[in-house]
């Protein structure tokens, strides 16, 4: 499959990847496999401009490289308020945490290395970015304590996991090849939502539950409407009247070429 940008370069995006501290070595290669297919997608595909992408991740990572930052609690904030000083309107801003993270009562904690980032701060740094459409994903467990706090009429937000959910999520396994296989074009026309992304993924995590016999440890959120309230299936919005109707607006740009005609 080829994948062909569409004006993508005109358009002014910022994307910041965020990996967590690791539990292991088969950890740091499942958030290596993410982070680098992330950068990858956004810009060889997408074709953003390498400035625009912040990659921050622990220095034990083997996705910290030359061009990334070691991840802190000090380094993201720095990253988030350097973007809200120097960057002119942002068009798209979409910020992806992937990692550990625990619960405290009501709060969640994303683990990094030192203090943990508290996620009544990451919503106060994030809130400072200003975006025409924001995305904002977490991919850790208990990631839905989060929902009520980052939600905004201006930002989608995805959760891998509800807040009462406490194993490692699969979500960005599945998630990040979505963006690239043109089944995920649910309604094959041509350009890939990010609903439709989102679609596939649950679709499949599903499918692997179902086929290694075990219990369902993750459910993946999304909230789009503002009402801090997510949807599991947001994909059903026309009839649900619930979350769904600006992701499936959210177009990553991009054209899928040699996908089957509709029909076929």
């Amino acid at each position: 499959m080829q994948l062909c940008s569409a004006q993508t370069r005109n358009e002014p995006w910022h994307l910041v990847i965020c990996g967590g501290i690791l539990q292991d070595a088969q950890a740091s290669q499942a958030e290596a496999r993410v982070i680098g297919g992330l950068s990858r997608f956004f810009t060889d595909n997408l074709g953003i401009d390498r400035d625009a992408v912040d990659v921050v991740c622990d220095e034990q990572s083997l996705a910290f490289g030359p061009n990334t930052t070691a991840c802190t609690r000090k380094s993201l904030e720095k990253t988030l308020a350097k973007i809200v000083s120097n960057t002119r309107n942002i068009e798209k801003f979409v910020f992806y945490y992937t990692g550990q993270a625990n619960r405290a009562v009501s709060t969640l904690r994303l683990n990094v290395r030192g203090e943990d980032i508290i996620h009544d701060e990451l919503v106060r740094w994030l809130g400072a970015v200003k975006a025409k459409q924001r995305l904002i994903v977490l991919d850790c467990p208990c990631a839905g304590l989060a929902i009520e706090d980052l939600a905004d009429p201006n930002t989608i937000v995805i959760c891998s996991a509800r807040g009462d959910q406490y194993d490692s999520p699969r979500f960005s396994e599945y998630f990040v090849p979505a963006l690239l296989q043109w089944e995920s074009d649910k309604d094959t026309d041509g350009r890939l939502s990010l609903l439709e992304a989102f679609q596939t993924t649950s679709q499949e995590l599903d499918a692997y539950y179902e086929q290694e016999k075990c219990y369902k440890s993750e459910n993946a959120l999304l909230e789009d409407d503002g009402d801090g309230v997510p949807s599991q299936q947001p994909w059903l919005f026309a009839t649900s009247r619930k979350d769904g109707a600006r992701a499936a607006q959210f177009y990553f740009r991009q054209i899928l070429v040699g996908a089957p005609s509709q029909g076929q």
